[in-house]
């Protein structure tokens, strides 16, 4: 667990670096929904996401994983969010310790940055699998069970947060 930790801080570290030397675009006016659209879109070129994915080719949210990370992201927007309406990139892991039969990774940030972050789903399943924490048991890179993209906008701003989640093989079987 230590080196999970270890292992987010640094890719918080990374994800905020690229996030400072990449240029953002003025805000638009869309609905959330249609920005919803663009991520699970983006997600669905993913090979292990092709059982999730609509006759678009866009990733479907799973109705209960997307009440979770919609209250996850209300909760870090109503808790996080400074004058200027950033949030910063956060992961929340859920399923390694203790094992549960699922392990859920969300990520979470201002929409701005809510397209490299989806990018970086390429990197997060690359690595954790080899994190000496999950003993090599938990790969994102397997077959996505369920994922779910939210999207909300207030005053400040907007702001996403994507789940995916997979089978845990380090959960022992009954």
């Amino acid at each position: 667990m230590k080196n999970l930790k270890k292992f987010v801080a640094l890719l918080l570290a990374g994800v905020m670096a690229m996030v400072m030397l990449t240029a953002c675009s003025g805000g638009g006016n869309a609905a959330d929904t249609t920005k919803e659209e663009a991520i699970r879109e983006q997600l669905g070129k993913r090979t292990e996401a092709t059982a999730l994915c609509d006759n678009d080719g866009k990733v479907k949210n799973d109705s209960q994983l997307y009440k979770e990370t919609a209250k996850l992201l209300d909760a870090r927007i109503k808790a996080e969010t400074s004058a200027f309406g950033i949030l910063a990139v956060d992961f929340d892991v859920k399923g390694i310790d203790p094992a549960k039969q699922y392990v859920t990774v969300t990520l979470s940030a201002d929409y701005k940055t809510a397209g490299l972050v989806a990018g970086f789903v390429n990197l997060i399943t690359e690595k954790l699998g080899k994190i000496d924490a999950s003993n090599n048991s938990v790969k994102l890179d397997t077959e996505w069970a369920k994922a779910a993209v939210v999207v909300r906008t207030n005053e400040k701003g907007s702001y996403a947060a994507i789940a995916i989640q997979v089978k845990n093989l380090a959960y022992p079987k009954t």
